[in-house]
């Protein structure tokens, strides 16, 4: 039985710098080996953001933001997150509210 009523969850995250991907989706992959082989641990069922650069002298900052489900089968652009909370928005929808999936139609 818990000491108290409630609980924490508690979000540990490790920067793994990837420069040999191509896209997100292998740049997951790449990190999950690196953290496998030189730290000794594997990030089986963690979450990720990614965080994608460029190089350019004209660039300050990540280029693009992705986020990683391990229970999803792709890497999701958090862009289109935005602009789906701007269309709830828009439309008067509370996106703190929970929707009922039977009365959304």
């Amino acid at each position: 039985m818990p000491k108290y009523k409630k609980y924490f969850v508690v979000e540990y995250r490790i920067p793994i710098v990837v420069d040999e991907a191509d896209n997100a989706q292998s740049a997951v992959s790449i990190a999950k080996r690196i953290c496998e082989r030189q730290h000794g641990f594997a990030p089986d069922n963690w979450f990720a953001r990614i965080f994608e650069y460029d190089s350019g002298a004209d660039m300050n900052g990540p280029a693009t933001e992705y986020f990683y489900n391990p229970n999803s089968s792709n890497v999701r652009d958090i862009e289109k997150n935005i602009g789906y909370h701007n269309d709830m928005v828009e439309k008067g929808i509370d996106p703190t509210k929970e929707i009922d999936d039977e009365n959304s139609h």
